[in-house]
């Protein structure tokens, strides 16, 4: 009997780079990407592994979920925890109540878009990494506590990835 091949994966770092450390989420999965392309990474699983990192379009994410895919999801969230301190979560674990002012760095923020994932029935292929954010605001660049994290949250993902069916 044939083995079964493992869904497809998309790895989604959402953020503005713009606004310093909201950028996060995208460079994460930006140096993933520079990894899967350079060889030092081989995804431990059968199943395709795509990169995107979606900037503001945060319903890209959604859409991917909704195609049939594992999703994994990289972004800032105020979670109460110390700058740069992240932690990996489901949908339904999730405790981020949406902003209630002004404008977002996102078109929708993180908790909008998981109750999207959850309203299209999908939410059940979604893993999240938040990561404490301190200083989201005008400019590029990442504070110290988030830069100095980069590779220990790459190294999260990547055992996620092979964690998923």
């Amino acid at each position: 009997m044939k083995a079964e091949r493992a869904q497809p994966l998309s790895i989604i770092g959402l953020g503005n780079v713009e606004k310093g450390d909201d950028g996060v989420g995208v460079l994460v999965v930006e140096g993933l990407r520079e990894e899967l392309e350079e060889g030092s990474w081989v995804p431990n699983r059968d199943g395709e592994v795509t990169i995107v990192p979606a900037g503001t379009d945060s319903l890209l994410a959604a859409a991917h979920a909704a195609d049939g895919r594992w999703i994994i999801l990289v972004d800032a969230a105020h979670m109460g925890l110390a700058p740069g301190e992240f932690r990996m979560f489901t949908p339904r674990e999730a405790q981020l109540p949406p902003r209630l002012h002004g404008l977002v760095p996102h078109d929708a923020d993180l908790a909008q878009t998981l109750r999207l994932m959850d309203g299209l029935g999908c939410a059940e292929r979604v893993r999240v990494m938040g990561i404490e954010a301190p200083e989201v605001g005008e400019g590029r660049g990442l504070s110290q506590p988030l830069s100095s994290r980069l590779p220990e949250m790459r190294a999260r993902i990547k055992e996620e990835v092979g964690l998923l069916p």
